[in-house]
């Protein structure tokens, strides 16, 4: 359901990105109870922040108030309802806690970069590029992660993590159909997934 406001005309063109990530920790014992260790992600979603049809861009009304980093070329679309510039000329862009952003030769690709959980005693992976994420196509990744870790500082317990990570890539836009009741059903059908989990005992 729309209403639309507004249209919003950026200074230059800019790539929207998209970022939906999904979680599930389990400590040993639950970890160890699964009858199967390939959990049902949810697939179907109602977006509050924007979406991209037939070429146009249609952003929540408020979305780009609420945003507090400087614009740039790049909107990064996260989750269901929120935003943020991110800028990807000089550096790469974090998304914890696998993954970065990053340009290489006019495109924009995905590299995992597993740095957070290997200090809490996680294996430790190689860092590569996963794949370009190019206008108009979608991916997912799957990774997991086993850590040990102590919220009291006693004892360390253990921690089996379970990532489901969908990205996409909705093109360049020069403006934004600003919509005042913004509520898209999105159901993620990413037109490739990469699975880089590995066994955890």
């Amino acid at each position: 359901m729309k209403k639309t406001a507004a249209i919003h005309t950026f200074r230059h063109p800019v790539t929207v990105l998209r970022y939906v990530p999904q979680e599930i920790v389990w400590h040993k014992a639950e970890y160890r109870a699964l009858t199967s260790h390939l959990p049902e992600w949810e697939k179907k979603v109602i977006l509050t922040n924007g979406y991209a049809r037939q070429g146009n861009l249609f952003l929540r009304h408020d979305l780009l108030k609420q945003v507090e980093q400087l614009p740039t070329d790049t909107l990064l679309l996260t989750r269901l309802r929120s935003a943020e510039w991110i800028e990807l000329f000089h550096r790469t862009h974090n998304l914890p806690f696998f993954l970065n952003l990053h340009r290489k030769e006019g495109e924009l690709w995905v590299q995992l970069c597993d740095d957070y959980y290997p200090h809490f005693g996680s294996k430790k992976r190689d860092q590569f590029d996963i794949l370009p994420l190019t206008p108009g196509k979608s991916a997912a990744i799957h990774i997991n992660a086993r850590y040990w870790h102590s919220i009291t500082g006693r004892s360390m317990d253990t921690h089996y993590v379970e990532n489901y990570l969908y990205l996409e890539n909705l093109g360049q836009f020069e403006h934004a159909e600003l919509v005042d009741v913004l509520e898209e059903p999105f159901t993620f059908q990413p037109q490739k997934e990469v699975d880089l989990r590995y066994m955890m005992h």
